[in-house]
Order: C-alpha cells, then structure tokens, then sequence
C-alpha cells in the first residue's frame, strides 16, 4: 500500500532539506548508494537556478533494477516509436505531392515527417504501456504511476523505486509517495513538518 506525505514548502529560494534513514526506500535493507536528484525550484538566488537536492538510499540491488527501468520504459519508447515513424513517413512522403513555389517545395518532406512523428509518439506511448503493464510484477506499481515518456517531459516529478517526488501548489509543496509503509514512517519522524 501506498503511503503519501507532503512536505510544505515555505520558502521557494530555500528549499527544506529532506533526511532519509540509511537503508533502501524500496526493500528496506541497508544503505549500499544513493541516487541524487535536483528539482528546480523555479527561482533564482543571486542569478543562479535555486534548486531542491535530494539524496535517495538504495540498495546496490535496487539501484541495479531502477536503471534497468529505462529498459522497460524509454527503449521501447523510442524503438517503436522510430519504427513507426519510418513506417507513416514513406507512404505520406511518397503520396504527397510538392508544391510548384519555393515555399511549398518540400511539402512532401513536412508532412511526412509529420504524420511519422504523430504516428510513432502514438506507437511507442502504446508499447510502452504494455511494457509497463507486463513488467509491474518486476518493478513494483509505481512502474505503473510513472508517467509515460512523453508526458514525463511535461512532469515537474522524479520516480525512483520504492519513491515518487512531485511538486503541488506552485512549488509550495512536494508530495512524496512511498511504496512501503515503514520506509514512510521513518520519513516522517525523521522530517516532522
């Protein structure tokens, strides 16, 4: 069961500085490495981008799968997504006719290219959906509350195993959404709001 904790946010140009206890957010064994993560608050502090750092523990094991997930995610991404392109944009390429002026020369080309990219975004957003479907079991149900690739580039969150950080109100908050209930636990006492 999934447990959600909020941390307010004051103070944009000083974020808090969030504390974890030294074992693995995802299985609760000790602490073998961190991954490291920036959000960008969306502010300057003497012209320099304010941003939030934060140190996750993993395990080695843990942090082993967490990068395999780009393997589940991103490659299918991008591999079916090229495939598709490359599959709408010959015949759209081959069917359009140019243009006789300067403007219009390339029109062929431009609407390919655009019928590919709508049509692999498409294509590797399904894929990548049933990989996540399918690899759930593997990686845990946050696999599955990730976003997909092509609405993470709008997200203003980061995904780790076993933890989910997302930004609310205007930067005014982050929720934390942990896998594990003690993991949670321990958070909060070691956080108190």
């Amino acid at each position: 069961m999934t447990v959600e904790i909020i941390i307010p946010i004051k103070d944009t140009k000083n974020p808090p500085v969030l504390k974890f206890l030294p074992r693995c957010v995802n299985c609760g064994n000790s602490q073998e490495t961190t991954m490291n993560f920036n959000l960008d608050m969306g502010v300057q502090k003497r012209s320099n981008p304010v941003m939030m750092k934060i140190s996750v523990p993993l395990c080695n094991t843990c942090a082993n799968k967490e990068r395999s997930i780009a393997k589940v995610t991103l490659v299918p991404f991008v591999i079916a997504g090229f495939i598709m392109f490359i599959i709408a944009f010959i015949p759209v390429w081959l069917i359009t006719p140019d243009g006789t002026t300067a403007q219009t020369l390339g029109f062929s080309v431009l609407m390919g290219a655009l019928a590919g990219i709508i049509a692999g975004v498409i294509a590797g957003t399904l894929v990548e959906f049933g990989m996540k479907v399918i690899f759930t079991p593997v990686y845990g149900q946050l696999l599955l509350k990730r976003p997909l690739t092509i609405f993470s580039v709008f997200t203003d969150s980061e995904d780790v195993i076993g933890l989910s950080l997302k930004f609310g109100d205007h930067k005014r908050s982050l929720k934390l959404i942990f896998e594990r209930e003690d993991i949670a636990r321990d958070f909060k006492r070691l956080n108190p709001q």
